[in-house]
């Protein structure tokens, strides 16, 4: 069955939560100073609390309000320096009345935990980026949650009363860096664009300098295109038809959601320098080199029903991409533990599959298999 997830719309119920947000980071972020924080529409003198009291880019935050707005600044900086702070991600609330154009959504399952999500607005300089185009990055922890009659996307960061909820909340902060140069470079070939708004509407300021131009996705009569450059925006183009299809509610939970994301965000960051990495709505995580393929699906329990969707997942869209791309496509199941033993060596000997394991160390993930 479909898990269940609703935004809170309460608006004193926000309030609420947003104070609790702001307790559990004060407890792993303890140092506090006066600094003068930046971001393209202006500045303001704000307090900060960092994680130590000396150190280069060290994890702070700092808490800010504005007319019908709860502000939540995550930062990384510098204690006792004189400059300036640049945000990295926002996590902003509304505050007096109800609207859904803050970047940060407080979320419930349907086991009623509340967990902390961001709507997927960001922007790289005073540029905003195409939400759709945000949501295929992080599709491994995006949801569907009822919104006040409405539906929307929200991307699960971390559960409220997580002990890891500042792990999580910076862990998103140094992927949207990422997901903004990325998507700038591919929308305006230096990651800059014109002027949307600035931080203060609500969305979240990513900075970092851009890359080189974009490659186009085809050509104009419609035949495959021949860089690879242009066959890995192919495959990306792939992704992006494939996510429209049916409407994903997470994996099980919000617990789980998160976790997902957490364990695939992982596997790419080890795996990134193999090859150019792709995700989607549907498919997990693609490693694209010159000669071959590696395709692989996650789940967090080795539960039957989650083997065999996994495996089914991985021979379909296994054979799409191959159809697409040409070479040949190494699948990988990743799994918690190992599954029954007869479905292992079915798996092996008659799919071409190969499992791969992932066991959390404290805040990292280990994986065993990989070859």
């Amino acid at each position: 069955m479909d898990e269940a997830f609703e935004v809170v719309t309460d608006v004193a119920e926000i309030s609420r939560l947003n104070k609790q947000l702001a307790k559990q980071l004060r407890a792993t972020l303890q140092y506090k100073e006066n600094r003068e924080i930046t971001y393209p529409a202006g500045h303001h003198t704000g307090t900060v609390y960092f994680e130590a009291p000396a150190g280069t880019s060290v994890r702070a935050w700092s808490p800010h309000s504005a007319p019908g707005k709860l502000l939540n600044f995550v930062l990384s900086a510098d204690p006792g320096s004189t400059k300036w702070i640049e945000i990295a991600v926002q996590l902003n609330f509304p505050e007096g009345s109800y609207n859904r154009r803050m970047a940060g959504a407080f979320v419930r399952d349907g086991s009623g935990d509340i967990f902390v999500a961001h709507r997927g607005k960001l922007t790289k300089g005073n540029a905003g980026l195409p939400k759709g185009k945000v949501f295929r990055e992080f599709a491994a922890s995006t949801v569907e949650a009822s919104d006040n009659g409405k539906i929307s996307r929200v991307i699960l960061i971390a559960g409220l009363k997580a002990p890891d909820l500042a792990d999580r909340l910076w862990e998103f902060a140094e992927e949207a860096r990422e997901v903004a140069t990325r998507l700038g470079e591919e929308l305006h070939g230096d990651g800059q664009g014109q002027s949307t708004g600035g931080p203060l509407s609500g969305g979240t300021v990513v900075g970092g300098p851009g890359g080189s131009a974009g490659a186009s996705a085809g050509d104009a009569d419609g035949q495959p295109p021949a860089s690879p450059a242009e066959r890995l925006l192919t495959l990306r183009g792939y992704f992006d038809e494939y996510s429209g299809e049916g409407r994903t509610k997470g994996h099980g939970g919000g617990k789980r959601t998160v976790e997902h994301g957490a364990i695939v965000r992982a596997l790419e960051r080890l795996l990134r320098s193999k090859g150019r990495s792709q995700k989607a709505q549907a498919v997990d995580l693609v490693i694209v080199a010159t000669s071959k393929i590696d395709l692989f699906e996650v789940k967090t329990t080795a539960r039957t029903t989650d083997v065999y969707t996994g495996v089914g997942q991985l021979i379909i869209h296994g054979e799409c991409i191959k159809e697409l791309l040409g070479p040949a496509v190494k699948r990988y199941l990743v799994l918690p533990g190992e599954p029954k033993a007869s479905h292992s060596r079915a798996i092996s000997s008659k799919t071409d599959i190969t499992i791969v394991t992932c066991q959390k160390k404290g805040s990292k993930y280990q994986f065993t298999g990989l070859n």
